[in-house]
């Protein structure tokens, strides 16, 4: 058995990772920090006469990683034997191995005394081991906007005023202009590793990936990859093939967030529908690795990346980010350069005060992979294939949330007021229990040490019952006891959440509640969430995360654990649900306005979805360098992004193309000027434009005032449009304009009058020696 301390330590550190994903609101202690950089507020507990607690600030840091459970990589002349004896030494039991750069990446779990940081410290001091590290948390990086429909200034800014903000003409990626070269194209697959993908919203079904080596629905891993039915992707949160993105509208909870970086990436275009993506045409990965907490784990991303790059995929989007560095992670982005795969992350959003933060003193990742890093004490070389991405706003200023770094951070885009698809909200109850009538009935289980577990019927959301963990008092120290609710099926359902009703109050951090799931009846159990603190004698929303879609043996279990400090009142539940996602979203509504990093990221992941489309062997470098090497630069951006600039669409497809040359030169003895259209050419002089090839030019003559276009030479002829497809070279040739003769006729009627005839060639002086004569009778006039 471990020692009171070591339980204690052990007990601590789930709590604080339960923290790191918990994301409440009133005065429970909340760890919500985590979607804007990494620092966190905490809270300090302490005890009143009225036997609640009063929450008082304190700054602490968390810990970013999941419970229990360590990543080691050990290195190539570690022998089985070796690695089998330290694994009984540390009490670690093997849950999977990642396959990445032709080595294991081990995940396990620690069933012995040792907490988390004990046991990544005891593997980094055996020789066989090249690295070990927590399994760490990294966050989505949005901030929910209003949710109302508005034009995609990011795309196309005319000025026009978006969510009651007017814009700034031209503040944009230029996408219009870059849509007369490509639109998209089927053939270029981009990884959305996120909290899932409505793949069935009528904006992102005609985009959405299907795995060609699976046959849907027949339960067979048709592909041998190991994944049955991974048709669409795969959910490597909760490991099945559903990776449905639900909405969770309760504090802190997803709101579609990797459908709205989908839509932005490639909604489907031209269609009547919603919104367009920066692609009308593409296809779109959809890799779970979040859920409805908003939080992903090193495993589940890197497992995400291994499967784009066997898939396929060109792009990856990470539009999320971590304060600490991970070895592991590292590897899977060097994994995904070596195959060619750009890798497009979110520099994050500022801290708790809102205000961006710099990377280059405040690291992030993976952002920061784009640059040198240290993970660990390891000094590691900056990735190639990873570009970090800053926000900016409706006048190309850096968004005041956006981190920046001059050299961490490379490029700038929309992230400001971006509307995009999201989610449907309609949700159908697999499972509620509010405990009301019969509540011994449902099929609830009591055990562990000192449990104390039961229905009160004194404090509840909905009287008059509520499941709690100590009815008629206090908790008791030294308590590791569970409530186990019954099986339930979830065949047939996607995107399904467990959520319930919460009053707490237990020591902070020290003593709490876990929320576990099984799916398979109780053989095996996951931790998921957690609380500790108080809620100020309150019930509140609670959800506790994602469960697996279509486990016919599902079950959850609340475990309440205590240390041998303090006690308190416990906690109580009540209407307790587990709802899944019902029907397809709206075409109509569905669409929401959010802002974020989160949003920036897709337009950069989109624009290199375009470049792809048209020339799809571009090596990572290529691609990289032709979305940093054309960007407009911006006096905002000067110091804050290595490029100075935000993302030009056309301008980064041009550099990419083949392209036709056109040539204009002058001749005649007017003048005038010649454009172009689409632009890039506007000259006095002979000039000439670069155009992709293949696209068509129109040029157009101008004459100044005096002079005449006199017609076309060489490629066109005539007066009219000058229309080009190829290489050309014209001669526009602008002439003066002659001088029109006055009518010689003599006036015959009567009447009198004065009859002007045509002038000879010294009648030019006549109009002068008419003035000087006026002169000289004003004169003679002034001296009378």
């Amino acid at each position: 058995m471990p020692s009171p301390r070591r339980r204690s330590s052990g007990i601590r550190i789930v709590l604080c990772w339960i923290g790191a994903i918990v994301g409440l609101t009133t005065a429970v202690v909340t760890w919500s920090g985590l979607m804007s950089g990494d620092r966190v507020v905490y809270a300090k507990q302490k005890q009143t006469s009225g036997g609640m607690t009063t929450l008082s600030g304190d700054v602490r840091r968390s810990a970013h990683y999941v419970p229990g459970e360590v990543l080691v990589k050990f290195r190539d002349e570690a022998s089985s034997a070796g690695i089998t004896s330290l694994n009984v030494d540390i009490g670690a039991k093997e849950l999977r191995a990642l396959s990445m750069n032709a080595a294991m990446v081990h995940q396990y779990k620690l069933d012995g005394a040792l907490s988390v940081d004990e046991a990544v410290l005891k593997y980094r001091s055996n020789p066989a081991v090249e690295y070990a590290e927590p399994n760490y948390l990294y966050s989505l990086q949005a901030i929910p906007s209003d949710a109302q429909f508005g034009t995609l200034w990011g795309l196309h800014n005319t000025g026009q005023s978006v969510n009651g903000t007017a814009g700034r003409a031209d503040a944009d990626i230029d996408a219009h202009e870059a849509w007369d070269i490509s639109t998209g194209s089927q053939n270029v697959i981009v990884a959305v590793i996120d909290s899932g993908i409505a793949y069935d919203h009528p904006d992102l079904a005609p985009n959405i990936w299907t795995n060609p080596g699976e046959i849907p629905g027949n339960g067979v891993d048709d592909d041998g990859n190991g994944l049955v039915d991974d048709v669409h992707g795969w959910d490597f949160l909760t490991n099945d093939n559903d990776p449905m993105d639900p909405v969770d509208l309760n504090p802190g909870g997803n709101e579609g967030h990797g459908t709205h970086v989908a839509g932005t990436i490639a909604g489907a275009g031209n269609n009547g529908t919603g919104i367009t993506g920066v692609m009308w045409t593409a296809k779109l990965m959809a890799l779970k690795a979040g859920g409805v907490n908003n939080v992903l784990s090193t495993t589940a991303i890197i497992s995400a990346i291994h499967y784009a790059i066997a898939k396929g995929a060109r792009v990856m989007n990470a539009s999320f980010i971590g304060p600490e560095c991970s070895l592991a992670f590292y590897d899977a982005v060097s994994a995904a350069n070596a195959a060619g795969v750009l890798f497009v992350a979110a520099a994050g959003n500022g801290g708790h005060d809102g205000i961006g933060d710099d990377n280059d003193n405040m690291p992030n990742f993976p952002s920061n992979f784009s640059a040198p890093s240290v993970c660990d004490g390891h000094q590691k070389a900056a990735l190639g294939n990873v570009i970090a991405v800053a926000a900016t706003d409706q006048h190309d200023q850096l968004a005041t949330f956006s981190n920046f770094g001059s050299t961490t951070v490379q490029v700038a885009a929309p992230g400001v007021r971006i509307n995009s698809t999201t989610p449907t909200s309609t949700m159908t109850t697999v499972l509620f229990h509010n405990f009301d009538s019969g509540p011994t009935g449902l099929g609830y289980v009591f055990g562990g040490t000192k449990s104390t577990w039961g229905f009160a019927n004194s404090t509840s959301f909905s009287q008059p019952n509520s499941l709690a963990d100590s009815p008629t008092g206090s908790y008791q120290n030294d308590t590791d006891s569970f409530a186990m609710g019954p099986v339930f099926s979830t065949t047939g359902q996607r995107g399904c959440r467990w959520d319930s009703r919460v009053r707490l109050q237990t020591e902070l951090d020290t003593d709490g509640i876990l929320a576990e799931t099984s799916r398979n009846a109780g053989t095996s159990w996951q931790i998921i969430n957690g609380a500790s603190g108080s809620s100020n004698a309150q019930f509140i929303p609670f959800t506790w995360g994602d469960l697996a879609d279509g486990a016919a043996d599902s079950q959850f279990r609340f475990r309440f654990i205590a240390n041998d400090s303090q006690v308190f009142d416990g906690v109580y539940i009540d209407n307790v649900r587990v709802v899944c996602v019902a029907g397809p979203p709206s075409g109509t509504t569905d669409y929401q306005f959010f802002q974020g990093t989160s949003m920036a990221t897709p337009h950069v992941a989109g624009l290199a979805g375009l470049l792809l489309s048209v020339n799809p062997n571009l090596t990572v470098a290529q691609l990289r360098n032709a979305i940093l090497n054309t960007v407009d630069r911006k006096a905002s951006l000067s110091g804050k992004v290595s490029t100075g600039g935000r993302i030009n669409a056309r301008a980064a497809l041009i550099s990419v193309l083949p392209n036709s040359t056109v040539t204009v030169h002058k001749a005649g003895a007017g003048t005038g000027t010649v454009t172009s259209n689409p632009a890039g050419i506007d000259c006095r002089t002979a000039c000439n434009g670069q155009f992709p090839q293949g696209s068509t030019v129109n040029l157009t003559a101008a004459p100044d005032f005096g002079s005449v276009f006199a017609g076309w030479s060489g490629d066109c002829v005539g007066t009219g449009p000058c229309t080009l497809t190829q290489n050309a070279t014209v001669t526009a040739t602008f002439n003066i304009v002659p001088a029109t003769p006055a009518s010689s006729q003599a006036s015959n009627g009567g009447g009198g009058g004065c009859t002007l005839a045509p002038g000879t060639t010294g009648d030019t002086l006549l109009p002068l020696m008419l003035l000087l004569s006026v002169v000289v009778l004003l004169w003679r006039a002034g001296r009378r």
